[in-house]
Parts: C-alpha cells; sequence; structure tokens
C-alpha cells in the first residue's frame, strides 16, 4: 500500500513508512484489541472541549446503513471493546419499534430495527458508552422500503471494483450520496485485497500471500477501504447492499477451492449488514429482499464456483459460478416473486457476450441455459442483471424472437484511476453502449399504474451528469411491457 491510499492525518502518523505487509501486521494487531485503525472521523460527534482519553475513539467505523425493509433496518458499527451500545430509531407519528443488536464479534455489530413504519423517513441515533470515556453519539437517516407492490418508483445506485483507499478524494461516492437513492448496490471488488509480502507493489492481486492469507488481514483491507471518509459519508445516508468478487473473497479469479472460504465468508458477514447470508441448507452470501415493485436477488458467485479457467476437468459449458443448489434457490424465487421487476445482482457479468474475462458465457454455459430456459418456461417477467467486475461500463441489450430481451448492465469501475473515455476493444454486437472510467450505474423503476411503466439504465459520471460517448448518450429506457411475455 502506498502513502496516498493512507486517508486522514491521525492514519499517516501511525502508518507512515510502512510497507504493505507492516501495515497488515499492525492492523492486525490493532485488530486484536478492538482498535481498526486510530483514524479520526466526523461520524462521530465528540463533546466540547474533547476527552481526555487518548487512545481509539469508541466509534471506530460507521454507522452503515445495511439492509432496509418495510418494517425493518439494519444498521452496521464497529466499537471500541468493553463499549456499551444503545440506539433509538424515530419516525413520524412516534411509531413504536423494537431493537435487537447483533454482536458479530471484534467489535462488529448489527442493530435491528423492527416494528418499524413503510416508506417512512427514519433516523437512528447511536450512543456509545465506555469506562473512562466521554459518550459518543452518531447519526444515519433514510426512509423505510415500501410494502410489496405492483407500483412505485425504486431507485438503484450500483457499481464494482473500489480502490478508493488510494485517494484522498472519492467523488463517485458523492455523486451517489447526493442523488440519494433508494439503495446502493455494491456488486463485487468492493476492497482489493493485495500482495503483503514487504514490496511496495501497486495494488498488485497476485502473489503467494496477501490479504488473502488470514481472516485478520482480509478484516484489515476492508477497514481501510470502508475509512475512506467520502464513502462514510454516502453510508449514513443510503441503504448498503454487498455481493461479493474475486478480490475482496481471497487472490484473484479464487474459487471454492479457496482454503480461507469459510473464513472469507465469516469476514465478509462481519463486514455488511445483507438480509441474510445463505440459508439453512445452502452456504454463501447469496439472498433477497423486496422494496415496492422490485426484488433483488443477490448472487454469490465464488463459494461454489468452479471454473474451466482454473479445471481442466470441466468445460465452458459444465464449469459452475453459482452451483446447483444456489441456483436452485433462485430459479425457485423468481419463479415465486410476485415483483414487476426482478433484479439479479452478480460480481461477474451472466448474459453479455464480450469476450474474455470471467462469465457464464465463458465459464458457466450450462448453468446460464438452465435460467434462461426456467424464465421462459415459467414466463417471468421483467428480469434484468446489474453486474460488475469488467473495468468498464455497458449496456447489453440482446433480443430474442418471441421472448422478452435479455437485458444486463455492467458497471465499473466506482474509483480507479480512470477518466471517461470511449470503450475501445472490447467487442459485444449486442452493446446500446459502453465507456471506460469512473462511474456508477443508476435504474430507475417507475411503475405508476399496474402493468405500465419503465425500467430506465444510466450511467452517472463523478460530476453525477449522463456521460455522451460520440454520440451516444449512456441512458436508456424500456417499457415495462418491453421486459414482459
Amino acid at each position: 500500500m502506498t502513502k496516498r491510499g493512507i486517508q486522514s492525518a491521525g492514519y499517516m502518523r501511525f502508518f507512515s513508512g510502512m510497507r504493505p505487509l507492516q501495515f497488515v501486521a499492525a492492523a492486525c494487531t490493532a485488530l486484536a484489541v478492538g482498535c481498526a485503525t486510530p483514524v479520526e472521523t466526523d461520524l462521530a460527534k465528540r463533546p466540547a472541549g474533547g476527552s481526555s482519553h487518548k487512545g481509539p475513539q469508541l466509534i471506530q467505523a460507521g454507522p452503515i446503513i445495511g439492509h432496509v425493509g418495510p418494517a425493518e433496518a439494519k444498521v452496521w458499527v464497529r466499537t471500541k471493546l468493553g463499549s456499551t451500545l444503545t440506539a433509538q430509531a424515530n419516525q413520524p407519528g412516534g411509531a413504536r419499534n423494537r431493537l435487537s443488536i447483533e454482536d458479530l464479534g471484534n467489535g462488529f455489530s448489527v442493530l435491528r430495527f423492527s416494528r418499524l413504519a413503510p416508506a417512512a423517513d427514519t433516523r437512528v441515533k447511536l450512543t456509545v458508552n465506555r469506562a473512562g470515556s466521554a459518550a459518543e453519539t452518531a447519526e444515519v437517516a433514510f426512509r423505510t422500503a415500501a410494502l410489496p407492490s405492483d407500483t412505485g418508483r425504486v431507485r438503484i445506485a450500483f457499481g464494482s471494483c473500489s480502490k478508493v483507499s488510494q485517494f484522498s478524494s472519492g467523488p463517485i461516492y458523492k455523486a451517489i450520496a447526493e442523488e440519494r437513492p433508494d439503495m446502493a448496490l455494491f456488486v463485487g471488488d468492493n476492497s482489493y485485497f493485495i500482495v503483503a509480502d514487504g514490496s511496495d507493489r501497486h495494488f498488485n492481486t497476485t502473489g503467494p500471500t496477501g490479504d488473502w492469507s488470514s481472516p485478520e488481514a482480509m478484516t484489515a483491507r476492508h477497514l481501510t477501504t470502508r475509512m475512506h471518509p467520502d464513502l462514510q459519508s454516502m453510508f449514513r445516508t443510503v441503504p448498503s447492499y454487498a455481493v461479493w468478487d474475486d478480490h475482496d473473497y481471497g487472490p484473484d479469479n479464487a474459487d471454492r477451492t479457496f482454503d480461507l472460504r469459510e473464513e472469507a465468508t465469516e469476514v465478509f458477514r462481519q463486514m455488511w449488514a445483507n438480509p441474510r447470508y445463505g440459508t439453512d441448507s445452502i452456504p454463501g452470501i447469496f439472498s433477497s429482499f423486496r422494496n415496492g415493485p422490485v426484488e433483488v436477488f443477490l448472487m454469490d458467485d465464488r463459494y461454489h464456483k468452479y471454473s474451466p479457467q482454473k479445471h481442466k476437468d470441466v468445460s465452458m459449458a459444465t464449469g459452475e459460478i453459482w452451483g446447483r443448489a444456489q441456483t436452485d434457490w433462485l430459479l425457485a424465487g423468481l419463479k415465486r416473486s410476485t415483483a414487476p421487476v426482478k433484479v439479479i445482482a452478480n460480481g461477474t457479468q451472466v448474459v453479455t457476450r464480450s469476450t474474455g474475462g470471467e462469465g457464464h458465457r465463458r465459464e458457466a454455459q450450462n448453468e446460464l441455459n438452465r435460467l434462461i430456459e426456467h424464465l421462459d418456461e415459467h414466463r417471468i417477467d421483467g428480469v434484468v442483471f446489474l453486474v460488475g467486475d469488467r473495468h468498464y461500463s455497458e449496456l447489453h441489450f440482446e433480443t430474442r424472437e418471441g421472448y422478452p430481451p435479455l437485458l444486463e448492465f455492467t458497471s465499473s469501475p466506482l474509483q480507479q484511476d480512470q477518466k471517461v473515455e470511449p470503450l475501445k476493444n472490447r467487442p459485444n454486437p449486442y452493446r446500446v453502449w459502453g465507456l471506460r472510467g469512473n462511474s456508477y450505474g443508476l435504474v430507475t423503476v417507475d411503475i405508476p399504474e399496474p402493468g405500465r411503466g419503465t425500467v430506465r439504465f444510466e450511467v452517472r459520471t463523478e460530476a453525477n451528469t449522463v456521460p455522451v460517448i460520440g454520440n451516444d448518450r449512456c441512458a436508456s429506457a424500456w417499457q415495462l411491457g418491453d421486459l414482459q411475455y
């Protein structure tokens, strides 16, 4: 890690001069005593005059708004070990709600509020106390999800591939915070596990050892990303969900044979507040949730993956990305869903036919064919795919005679050293538009009446504007009826 990737003055003093391996070791030592880093952030409001306590602050990371349903909400936070955490949720009309706190270990907690009113503005205030320290408070604000409905308006921001810890500013996260969508989906490579061999190589993700070599180092890398002030600011106002891809799961292109698969899963569960993680009988990080007219399926593209790109005993047809059991879960959920629009969020491309890289067309064709045949057999309307991974963005629109089109929106990267520019040397005959450069995707589902509405896809830049590449404005919309059987 370079010094450029260290964001605060306090952080700089503590880790000054450290090389990657030293940094991870120091961070892991801090983890052991319940201190992620000595970062000062503006999340915690401290009494005038400050505290005489010289050690780490009580609120060490977060709070982050996680899953928000019509009647429930989750808030993630990390506090210093030995602290006492309390919280209160307030909605108009003074609706009574219940609070339970899940202790995830190592100072990580998820606050779960239930009995909330749907589609209501909500403010949560957290208070953290610890003997010998001044109390600290922090607040988050959000709107609870709408009840399941055939109508409504839902706006989804999404993206992938964030190296924000390298940069002093995270303009994409400022743009998302400014837009205030109903949710943000982080579709993989939300942090980058990098080499930890003592060198100062630029975010190298291949080597004999790295952040993937221990759960402590994985956690430290996640927290390094999470500490970025622009990302934290967004997390306080936008409900956020995540799936992983290879770089926040293990080494480059890691799959189910990764030795620390279970440890990586536990670390991921500690770092996000998704609705659920897998089922009682099927492990992984996948889950689903509903907001008004939209149901989102968060897919796990690593835990069950077995790819022909790594294993000679399978082919492009017989390889697996989701695995049989998770695919069964998805197919059943899609068939059961009454949502007019169904979003499948995945770390790698699913239906796109572009060349190179990972994805179902190149690694798990039978699995994809099974999904498409299921959609056609049961006439499942309104399915769209939101994916990441490729370090470029594009909208894939594949017409099918007598059937709804295959629509997949790839958004990548959220934050790297990329300026918006035309996409070159990435052939895809079904591409509507595409580009390189830091950006996020915005999907707007607007259904004013049952069966009538639009689904809009657009790229947003760091300035939160829709870019024009050549003669193409990177925004398109389809009538809801266009996506139905």
